[in-house]
């Protein structure tokens, strides 16, 4: 059985490559194939929330279902009891997965410990299968299908068809066919991922921390109560950012999905309510009223030729009449986040906001984008704006989630050419900043890499006690790609 490690590695915050850091970003890291098309397929949604394998991450108000005994984790539920559990096959490799004879920490499925599970399940299955205006009306948890374990995030899908598969402890499954992974149609195999929101359902909610301590309690063999063995939903954003990559990434997922569905409870054409269908994944307004039927022009045409006159009638709602989005989308605010520096690397910007006066926070300069604006311009406008400082050239880097509440960070680099002018810096434009200056890289450098600081010289060399962004930002990693190209270790 695979106990939890309390160990929290932060690869990316080591990594030294672009294509490294791209890869494994904090929050944003692809640990599920979204196979987004199936969301809308219904054979696949009913075979997925009812299999065995199938996880479950449940959220009250956004905030995660976590326990603390052994590290901040998310708890990770199944249907079924003892199920396979898929683990690294060379530790700190994150795409090379597979099974390795462990069972799921959490071992106890919800099918035997929730009750009226299945009922909930079925009634969800229904509502999303017909669109029922009342599918999250009362107490009805909000499903949302998030993804896909699977070959193409570097399952290994033979290790769970294999002999120490069908060996193993496996034989325990309480399915009657024993399958280890969903399989739908021989083309998409894996495990399926789902986030549920159980905000208006307390009893539920109850139950679920309930049962996540009894289980620790089992195992431990304790009889802690849920607070003293960490089992909450957390809304500490220290939790959120301890977590491991993977954890990470799918908490991001279903933060943002639910904040978006919260936000949009109701239609912006008509104000009637609206539901998420296919699997969550879109919303539809529920208002189902139509205007006087009018000509189409295929029956205006019809009529010049003789033939009978057909009338088409519409939806009243003006978002459900639309030709083009008859849906609302997902959406995501976009903002940018930039390091400022000069084209040969030795000298970085790095500015205080106001906030981060107490613990000295030097970080990057960001913003939100605006309508019709490029990332470019974006960046080149922020950076004027809030250091007076000109910009000459944006290369764009990489991205981060960033889920408080939905945000998509898009990490630049602003390269200033220095004429003693572009680079003076003023902060009389906005007033956001309380102090941004040119630091020398070679201190920069220590703060990013604090090993290589020289015994003699840790008491002396930040007598200010300047501090950096934490390694899971996408602002520390943009700081850290600019020391590491004044080293030469590699270029944009």
């Amino acid at each position: 059985m695979a106990k939890p490690s309390s160990l929290r590695t932060m690869s990316h915050s080591i990594h030294s490559s672009i294509k490294d850091i791209q890869k494994d970003m904090y929050f944003g890291t692809e640990v599920l194939n979204r196979v987004s098309f199936l969301r809308e397929d219904n054979e696949f949604i009913s075979k997925s929330i009812f299999h065995p394998s199938t996880r479950f991450i449940f959220f009250n108000r956004q905030q995660p279902l976590v326990y603390r005994q052994y590290g901040t984790k998310l708890a990770t539920l199944t249907n079924g009891n003892n199920q396979i559990n898929i683990d690294e096959l060379t530790p700190g490799v994150h795409d090379k997965l597979g099974y390795m004879g462990n069972t799921q920490f959490l071992s106890g499925g919800l099918y035997d410990n929730i009750p009226n599970w299945r009922d909930i399940l079925s009634t969800w299955n229904e509502d999303n299968k017909h669109h029922n205006p009342d599918l999250r009306s009362g107490e009805k948890p909000v499903f949302l299908f998030m993804g896909l374990l699977d070959e193409s995030i570097g399952l290994d899908i033979n290790t769970l068809k294999g002999e120490e598969a069908e060996d193993s402890d496996i034989s325990k499954l309480s399915n009657e066919d024993g399958e280890k992974y969903l399989d739908h149609q021989g083309r998409y195999q894996g495990i399926a991922y789902y986030a549920v929101d159980v905000t208006k359902n307390h009893e539920l909610s109850k139950q679920l921390v309930e049962f996540v301590n009894n289980s620790i309690n089992e195992k431990d063999r304790t009889t802690l109560t849920p607070e003293e063995n960490g089992v909450y939903y957390t809304h500490s954003r220290k939790h959120f950012l301890s977590f491991e990559h993977k954890e990470a990434s799918l908490y991001s997922h279903g933060a943002m999905f639910f904040n978006w569905l919260k936000t949009n409870k109701f239609c912006p054409g008509c104000g009637h309510p609206t539901i998420p269908i296919h699997a969550g994944g879109k919303l539809v307004c529920t208002n189902e009223e139509k205007t006087k039927p009018r000509h189409s022009s295929t029956a205006s045409s019809a009529s010049s030729t003789g033939s009978p006159d057909k009338l088409e009638p519409r939806f009243a709602c003006p978002v459900r009449s639309a030709t083009v989005s008859n849906v609302l989308f997902p959406r995501t605010d976009m903002a940018i986040i930039s390091i400022i520096t000069n084209r040969d690397r030795s000298k970085i910007l790095l500015s205080l906001g106001r906030r981060h006066a107490a613990t000295k926070m030097y970080s990057c300069t960001a913003g939100f984008m605006e309508p019709s604006e490029t990332v470019e311009v974006a960046t080149k406008r922020e950076i004027w704006e809030e250091t007076g400082v000109t910009c000459d050239e944006v290369q764009i880097v990489m991205t981060q989630p960033w889920p408080f509440p939905s945000n998509l960070m898009i990490g630049c680099m602003g390269i200033v050419d220095f004429n003693d002018k572009n680079e003076v810096i003023h902060l009389g434009h906005d007033n956001e900043l309380l102090d941004a200056r040119w630091f020398d890289v070679l201190f920069v450098r220590k703060l990013v890499y604090p090993d290589e600081i020289e015994e003699e010289e840790k008491d002396s060399f930040n007598p200010e006690g300047i501090l950096i962004p934490m390694s899971e930002s996408i602002a520390f990693s943009l700081i850290k790609l600019c020391v590491d190209e004044a080293k030469k270790k590699h270029k944009l």
